[in-house]
């Protein structure tokens, strides 16, 4: 570039810094986007609000936002309260998000033991039909679009409740084979896990041993961080406060649910668990500065797991996978780090944030990383390449990406 006074001034592309950031209105926290056009990224702040982010047409740097809170929603011109459904007292931050695509349904997990599911407005979508002349013909004949529920709006759909502290952990569980619906697990610090169906919207019953004094059923001997499923093995995983990780096989019976094994390593408190597809292993991360991968063996499964460990120096506070090239994105305090799923090997590092990286995830259709943070910011990286020196992006591998901080 040329200044004023003739000069020319030489600039360098930092690596390290993000594409874009975004701003939120306090500490951001929860994440989750849907891949479908248009893309939309999701995030849940410490005062309960979910926003909706929108990049413009046209530019990869500006997008338009739209904001929601637990206790106004907004739906067409009429805003509704939904103060009939209160939590069970105590904070009001969302912590864990995701989006499912099959449903077009958010599911935001909150502080105080609730989970809200946000939908497109059907009642405002008909309204639009009925107020515009021949507007059952135009809207039926573009109802394959994904773009025509968006201009209706977002609401509260349902409520489930049935957690006594705050929601750690979200992890759903799609149709397939013998499941003719769909499930929800939430696992939270009380040290239960609830499972959900999603189709009839009713609770299902607790997951794990009940306890002989109190008769109530516990999944660990202390509070649940996380919740994640492995579609390919009909198992899901939770981590503890009690330096475990337990896996379960799944079942649409709560009682069902047996324990397969329990995996052993970490010297603290186990904050993450996640399932890589693309590598077919569980990660997980924790208060002891570690990243852990555990791939079941091919014929004897947890009796022959391979297992692998990096030193992170600080604490685990956010932890996904690359759905291209299986890479494992990890938030360390205010930075966030790229490592090569097989070996552990360091391929990227991205700084920005001011304070702690709360959530990570993946958008392979724009090759981009996204964080949020309790800085308030939210922030755009490039996705690391894959073997071939192309970005993680959908156009270079088969994958099934997650679509949130806790997908499957």
């Amino acid at each position: 570039g040329i200044n004023a006074e003739y000069g020319v001034m030489v600039w360098k592309y930092n690596w390290c810094a993000p594409v874009t950031t975004l701003q939120a209105k306090s500490a951001a926290e929860g994440l989750a986007f849907t891949g479908k056009s248009p893309i939309l990224i999701f995030t849940g702040d410490s005062e309960g609000r979910v926003t909706i982010w929108e990049q413009l047409q046209l530019n990869n740097f500006m997008y338009s936002s739209d904001t929601f809170s637990l206790q106004d929603v907004v739906s067409g011109d009429k805003k509704r309260t939904i103060l009939s459904c209160p939590g069970n007292g105590g904070g009001r931050s969302i912590t864990k998000m995701i989006f499912i695509e099959q449903l077009d349904i958010l599911v935001a997990a909150n502080e105080d033991g609730s989970v809200y599911l946000w939908g497109f407005d059907d009642q405002a979508l008909d309204e639009l039909r009925d107020s515009v002349p021949g507007g059952s013909e135009v809207l039926q004949s573009i109802s394959d679009d994904p773009v025509t529920n968006r201009v209706a709006g977002f609401t509260c759909k349902q409520v489930f409740r049935e957690h006594s502290h705050s929601i750690t952990g979200v992890a759903y569980i799609p149709p397939s084979g013998m499941l003719e619906s769909g499930y929800l697990l939430t696992g939270s610090t009380d040290r239960t896990i609830g499972l959900w169906d999603m189709h009839e919207g009713g609770f299902l019953g607790y997951i794990g041993n009940r306890d002989s004094e109190t008769e109530a059923i516990y999944a660990s001997s202390d509070a649940i961080t996380d919740v994640a499923y492995s579609d390919s093995r009909s198992e899901f995983a939770y981590s503890s406060t009690d330096k475990l990780i337990y896996i379960r096989a799944f079942s649409s019976t709560a009682a069902n649910c047996t324990l397969k094994h329990v995996l052993q390593g970490h010297e603290s408190e186990v904050s993450h668990v996640i399932w890589n597809d693309v590598l077919s292993m569980w990660v997980s991360g924790g208060d002891d500065c570690t990243v852990r991968t555990w791939k079941p063996g091919p014929s004897n499964g947890y009796l022959d797991v391979t297992t692998n460990t990096v030193d992170t120096q600080c604490p685990v506070t956010a932890l996904a996978a690359d759905t291209v090239n299986g890479a494992i994105l990890v938030g360390l305090q205010d930075a966030a780090r790229v490592y090569e799923g097989e070996t552990l090997k360091p391929l990227q590092h991205h700084t920005g944030h001011t304070d702690s990286v709360r959530a990570i995830l993946h958008i392979p259709e724009r090759s981009h990383y996204i964080t949020t943070s309790w800085d308030g910011t939210i922030s755009i990286w490039n996705a690391a390449k894959n073997n071939n020196g192309h970005h993680s992006n959908g156009n270079h591998a088969n994958s099934n990406h997650s679509n949130g901080t806790n997908g499957h």
